[in-house]
């Protein structure tokens, strides 16, 4: 499959599983500017989980302590509507309500959120599902390709009042082993090499930690794909990327969420 025609069909299948969350920070004594997180929606245990890296939520927080001021808070379904809609879905940002598994010495790197009713009616209305769990795989499983979706910091724009611009991506890729010497870290990391095409599409994975990471295989001329990653964070000069496994993640939500720790409030 040519990468452009993985692009396409993407945007059709898994692509309606990506969502961002967006927000305008005003640090203190500097002008306003716009970030754009990518994240993907995926229902465990009945309920709708927004997912993304847990680096993000701690970067969120130091700038909180910094001083800094968060607003405009956004849930974005671009990809599911094919087209970056702008205005988005206005969300209720509370941190107090993640999730958050983030340990860099272990190679930990998970946040998630339980996203309640009405922001999944309005994600649903926009086209937007989440990943089932018999879409769930590990990244030993047999594939044809590896793909993330993510949108780069590089595309980001902002019109200082309402329109946001920006560009989700689908980058092909392979597995590779990690580019330094081996730490207790690859006990729960694996590692993707960008194929060319892929390597040429941007300068920067910077906004794309927290996208999600699929296996894709044929089978019988039908393809089929498979959740297996959460981004966290790339060897820029190697074009390498760093991925969480997904389903040891999503075992611990199963477990939040039964033991009722991961409930909206």
């Amino acid at each position: 499959m040519q990468e452009n025609r993985l692009n396409d069909w993407f945007g059709r299948n898994a692509g309606r599983h990506f969502v961002s969350l967006s927000c305008v920070q005003h640090p203190p004594g500097e002008s306003e500017s716009i970030l754009v997180f990518s994240g993907f929606i995926a229902e465990i245990e009945d309920v709708w989980l927004y997912i993304t890296a847990g680096h993000i939520l701690r970067e969120l927080t130091k700038a909180i302590e910094g001083g800094s001021k968060f607003n405009v808070w956004r849930l974005g379904d671009e990809t599911a509507k094919g087209k970056f809609a702008g205005t988005a879905i206005p969300y209720e940002f509370d941190l107090a309500k993640w999730l958050i598994i983030e340990d860099d010495d272990l190679g930990l790197d998970y946040a998630a959120v339980v996203l309640d009713s009405l922001y999944c009616r309005a994600l649903e209305a926009g086209g937007a599902v989440p990943i089932p769990k018999e879409a769930w795989g590990s990244h030993l499983i047999e594939h044809d390709y590896w793909a993330l979706i993510g949108i780069p910091a590089e595309t980001v724009t902002y019109d200082n009042e309402t329109i946001i611009s920006a560009k989700a991506v689908t980058l092909v890729m392979e597995p590779t082993n990690a580019p330094l010497e081996p730490s207790e870290k690859d006990q729960n990391r694996f590692y993707a090499q960008l194929m060319d095409d892929s390597a040429d599409a941007v300068e920067s994975l910077v906004g794309m930690s927290g996208g999600p990471i699929f296996a894709l295989r044929a089978i019988d001329d039908i393809w089929h794909y498979s959740v297996i990653g959460v981004q966290s964070g790339w060897y820029s000069s190697d074009k390498v990327v760093i991925a969480c496994p997904f389903v040891s993640f999503a075992a611990a939500l199963a477990n939040e969420i039964r033991a009722e720790k991961l409930v909206t409030i």
